[in-house]
């Protein structure tokens, strides 16, 4: 995390030092990614570097945190789904979300999508991106499926978050790349309007809701995995 010393800088050093961090490691590994390369680009000593983060792991910290928090900012300025949209309607909105991350923030995205996949050595801090990103999110909403009779009660949350978190993270890429997207074809919620987009996140719900739609003759004697309420 940054130190009374880096925030006291004049904003246009900081945010050079922050852009320059954010391509080394949307570039690299944790592992591989250099502080020297970035002091070399910023033009500053290494023992500043350190005077500002005090090692390589508090500044990436601190670039996990910005991404997480960029996406809360973008996901809070999207169309809320209707209060009536049900689970696969939520999952839509959280899916759009990430599309709209990926065009506005590529180089965020990719560190967040690198701290949850590569196993970076620091477990506390691919925890707090679970807890603080979509693995809650998604078992949520799913164990309330389960509840409300919308998802299969053999369906495991834990599992079933975990493949949407996975799907999440590789969604948004895959979606730019096939539909030749840019920042230009949206604004905050125009991609509600986007035809061709619709029907391609459309088709992923179809997927979705098939594998784990609750179907009454659908392994009917498989115990629960949630306590479902009687009544």
């Amino acid at each position: 995390m940054p130190t009374e010393t880096f925030n006291s800088l004049p904003e246009e050093k900081r945010a050079r030092i922050l852009d320059l961090a954010i391509e080394e490691f949307a570039a690299y590994s944790y592992k591989a990614a250099s502080i020297s390369n970035i002091v070399r680009r910023a033009g500053i000593a290494k023992g500043s570097f350190y005077q500002y983060f005090g090692d390589k792991k508090g500044l990436y910290r601190y670039m996990v945190e910005i991404s997480t928090d960029q996406k809360m900012t973008l996901v809070k300025d999207l169309r809320p789904p209707e209060n009536n949209a049900g689970l696969f309607g939520y999952m839509r909105w959280q899916f759009l979300s990430e599309v709209l991350f990926e065009i506005r923030h590529p180089e965020l995205a990719q560190i967040a999508y690198r701290a949850f996949s590569e196993g970076v050595p620091f477990p506390d801090i691919r925890e707090e991106l679970r807890r603080r990103g979509t693995t809650q999110f998604f078992k949520q909403l799913i164990t309330q499926g389960i509840v409300r009779g919308e998802v299969a009660v053999w369906v495991d949350p834990d599992i079933a978050a975990f493949m949407m978190e996975v799907l999440f993270y590789q969604f948004g890429k895959y979606f730019i790349e096939r539909l030749g997207l840019t920042e230009d074809d949206f604004t905050n919620n125009s991609i509600y309007e986007n035809q061709e987009a619709q029907q391609l996140l459309s088709n992923l719900m179809d997927i979705l809701e098939a594998g784990i739609k609750r179907d009454p003759e659908q392994r009917k004697d498989f115990p629960s995995t949630v306590e479902v309420p009687s009544g």
